[in-house]
């Protein structure tokens, strides 16, 4: 029987009994071989329950009354499988693998991964090149011609390294990632209007402010928004502007030379010092003695860990100002301390001194300098008849951790 070269459409001839069997057959080969669509590729043995009309596309080694008919497409007719080799060019849709599939004359493709692009076949979904939008599960618009709206989004590598990368036309453009909630600007990092890589915030979208900025020549690091802490203290200090005396005819702990150190902060280097000013009157001739103590107490119960005796007194009234300076050489539990103390006044040789400008030198015993609460002060003792009156003490500790 003549049939049509492409679907094998069987033709009517002249004369023909019963035309209407032949017609009837063109239009069943018609009903399944338009719009093509199996309903698997991988089922292997015809299976049971299948309504008039099934088609499938046979796997390599199908069984049952589908046995030798590898590759080609099943289809059930009034009760009875009908079998028919594809052809090339012919595209089906895969149900139970959502895959269209086009045939190459010896194997199936699918269509979204094996077309090759052409200069006269731009290409199928496995390589498309100029989309004017495209939405994976959203709507593009001409603003954001990309739409993607998904729980992740992965940028994979392929062997190596990896690079996202935005391109602006000019540097008054803006190249950066705008981070949004409720579809509000919250944050945006990039570079907005200039070169500088920048990272501001926004509490409403519209307000923005720089949080860092980058210098794109230098790498600076700038914090417009951040205040400036101010610089740690590395100084203590403490005073006494209340006269004491007249008197220190017997050794007596020196008001305002006591200073409290914070656990932990003391260090080879860290530095004492003090200065008072005397007057005395003509009564009293004996060595001054300073004593550097350093405790808990803050009072003349902390041991001395070092002794400067100066020089003996004359009966004489005179006025000077005495300085001590104390060095730490080293902390911890045998910690040890450098002073040197030195005395000025107004008379020469006599008064508070029978020396012009004495200085002197001390090295402490070993201590403890870990001492939670610790102060370091200073006793002073002029002597048997000394009356001495203090009118000014200054104490400060500098240089600690």
């Amino acid at each position: 029987m003549p049939e049509t070269p492409l679907l094998r459409l069987p033709l009517l001839e002249a004369a023909q009994a019963q035309k209407h069997v032949t017609h009837n057959e063109a239009l069943m080969r018609l009903d399944w071989a338009i719009h093509l669509s199996v309903i698997s590729r991988a089922v292997a043995a015809p299976p049971e329950g299948a309504a008039d009309g099934a088609r499938y596309l046979l796997p390599a080694a199908p069984s049952g009354a589908w046995a030798g008919q590898a590759g080609l497409l099943a289809i059930l007719q009034g009760g009875g499988w009908v079998f028919e080799p594809p052809r090339a060019g012919w595209r089906l849709w895969v149900e139970d693998e959502r895959k269209f599939m086009g045939f190459d004359g010896a194997e199936w493709l699918d269509l979204r991964q094996d077309s090759p692009s052409t200069p006269s076949n731009p290409g199928t979904p496995a390589e498309i090149t100029s989309l004017p939008r495209l939405g994976i599960n959203a709507t593009a618009d001409e603003v954001n011609r990309l739409a993607v709206s998904s729980p992740a989004v992965l940028f994979n590598h392929q062997g190596g390294g990896m690079q996202v990368k935005l391109n602006k036309n000019a540097a008054g453009d803006t190249a950066a990632l705008l981070y949004q909630s409720g579809f509000a600007g919250r944050a945006e990092m990039g570079l907005a209007g200039d070169d500088d890589f920048r990272i501001k915030v926004s509490a409403d979208g519209t307000l923005w402010r720089d949080a860092i900025l980058v210098d794109r020549a230098t790498g600076a690091v700038a914090l417009p928004n951040t205040p400036v802490p101010a610089p740690p203290v590395r100084e203590l200090f403490n005073q006494s502007l209340t006269p004491q005396g007249p008197g220190f005819a017997v050794e007596s702990y020196l008001a305002g030379s006591q200073i409290v150190i914070p656990s932990g902060v003391l260090r080879a280097g860290t530095r004492y010092r003090l200065a008072f000013d005397v007057t005395k009157t003509a009564a009293g001739i004996a060595a001054p003695v300073i004593a550097l103590r350093f405790g808990v107490a803050g009072a003349l119960a902390d041991p001395a860990i070092a002794t400067l005796t100066f020089p003996a007194q004359t009966m004489a009234a005179d006025d000077g100002r005495f300085t001590l300076d104390v060095t730490f050489r080293s902390v911890g539990a045998a910690a040890v301390v450098q002073a040197v103390a030195a005395l000025t006044h107004t008379l020469a040789s006599t008064g508070l001194s029978n020396s012009p400008g004495p200085v002197r030198r001390a090295t402490s015993t070993g201590f403890n300098s870990a001492l939670a609460g610790a102060v370091m002060g200073v006793s002073l003792n002029a002597g048997s008849l000394a009356a001495w009156t203090v009118s000014l003490v200054q104490a400060n500790l500098e240089n600690f951790a």
